[in-house]
């Protein structure tokens, strides 16, 4: 049982309507049609080598410190100070059920998505996988595994934030992770199965129980439109259903929620009014920004200020980085710039790749969008994805109020 001390009575009315909405939306189930966990898989225990886990366009994902690990560094609380009782109970746990180990399917044997609909995709050893958003509204976490890698695959609707965590930890069970019914800020709040401990899905450290101090390991991900995913991975494996009816997963339950900008269902402290930041109130509260953090530091990339198309070379934290972004698939990728002892800066070609390629200045090597060199001296490297993730501006900046605003 997640830690009920630490639930409150704050938004009892809203919660209700919540539950009713996400427990009981009349679709004609009263809940999951099939088991959602395969225990045999839970309790595995993770002892082997670490597997190199590569993010979509990442060649070593998992073997780069910086960035993956960053816990509260560079926001205003550290686990100790963390305000626990800023945390609000809105349903109990478990009451949006988690997925572990899904049933996947290929491309063509799903019929619950359409082309424009969003998914996070993750990319382990050549193996690519589509965690659509439709899943998500209805069960944020799904446990899984990548070419038998593990990860969590979190996304919280209301922040907007997805997140993929790695799910390895030597001589342990594998991460799996629930939805504990709490929000901090709108944002999710998870919890390790293993041992109850609270982890804001943002902040992505333990606040409380057993893993307080703890942080969880960032792995790369790439949210962009299923038709998007599909031309980048043809052998994709998508997931096959939820344990739900199909219906539910083709409804949003949020109505307006995502382009409302005054639509709030729960409380943000401090308020965007009140927050410190220069750009707190200039920017749309639902606009979608690429949020970047390196160390200490952490910069914003509204996607309606990088225009249709654009590469921004840029520095953050000491470290070289370029984003390339396409407004029509709502694809925003960091990847660090340093290839070797050279730090290459880049331009973008229009050649009929898909969506663009782009060309590094120094060498005139040619990359596609996935950061593989594909022609010239640089031929057959690969460009190293940073962790990062999208998020509604109005949390990125609550939770980093010291972040920076990129602009052209």
């Amino acid at each position: 049982m997640v830690h009920r001390s630490l639930l409150t009575t704050s938004g009892r009315r809203l919660a209700t309507a919540l539950l009713v909405s996400l427990v009981g939306c009349g679709d004609g189930t009263d809940g999951p049609t099939q088991p959602l966990f395969n225990d045999t898989a839970a309790a595995d225990i993770e002892t082997g080598t670490p597997v190199v886990a590569a993010g979509a366009g990442s060649g070593a994902g998992l073997d780069r410190p910086v960035g993956t690990e960053p816990g509260f560094v560079g926001s205003p609380y550290t686990a100790s100070t963390f305000p626990l009782s800023e945390m609000q109970s809105v349903l109990p746990a478990d009451a949006i059920p988690s997925i572990t180990d899904p049933e996947m399917v290929r491309r063509d044997q799903v019929d619950y998505l359409s082309d424009s609909d969003l998914v996070f995709g993750v990319v382990v050893n050549d193996e690519a996988r589509a965690y659509p958003h439709n899943i998500g509204w209805w069960h944020e976490i799904v446990n899984d595994r990548i070419d038998g890698y593990p990860v969590s695959v979190t996304f919280c609707p209301l922040t907007g934030t997805g997140l993929v965590f790695d799910g390895k930890r030597a001589h342990r069970r594998r991460l799996e992770l629930g939805v504990s019914g709490l929000l901090y800020n709108s944002n999710l709040v998870m919890f390790d199965r293993e041992d109850e401990s609270l982890y804001p899905q943002i902040y992505a450290a333990g606040v409380h129980g057993a893993g307080q101090g703890q942080t969880l390991s960032l792995m790369p991900v790439v949210e962009t439109t299923w038709g998007a995913w599909k031309q980048l991975y043809p052998n994709t494996l998508v997931i096959a259903n939820g344990p739900y009816s199909q219906t539910r997963y083709t409804t949003y339950p949020y109505g307006d929620y995502r382009t409302n900008d005054s639509a709030f269902l729960f409380r943000i402290r401090p308020t965007l009014r009140a927050n410190g930041n220069d750009y707190a109130v200039l920017l749309p509260a639902k606009d979608r920004v690429l949020g970047v953090r390196i160390d200490a530091e952490t910069r914003a990339y509204p996607f309606d200020q990088m225009g249709s198309r654009r590469v921004v070379n840029d520095v953050l934290g000491g470290q070289e980085i370029v984003v390339v972004y396409d407004a029509e698939y709502r694809l925003a990728i960091p990847y660090w710039r340093r290839v070797g002892d050279r730090v290459l800066t880049f331009d973008i070609v229009d050649d009929g790749s898909f969506p663009f390629s782009i060309r590094d200045v120094e060498t005139e090597t040619l990359w596609d969008i996935k950061g593989r060199a594909v022609d010239g001296e640089l031929e057959g490297l690969q460009l190293t994805q940073v962790p990062a993730h999208n998020s509604m501006w109005f949390a990125w900046v609550t939770f980093w109020p010291n972040t920076s605003v990129w602009h052209p």
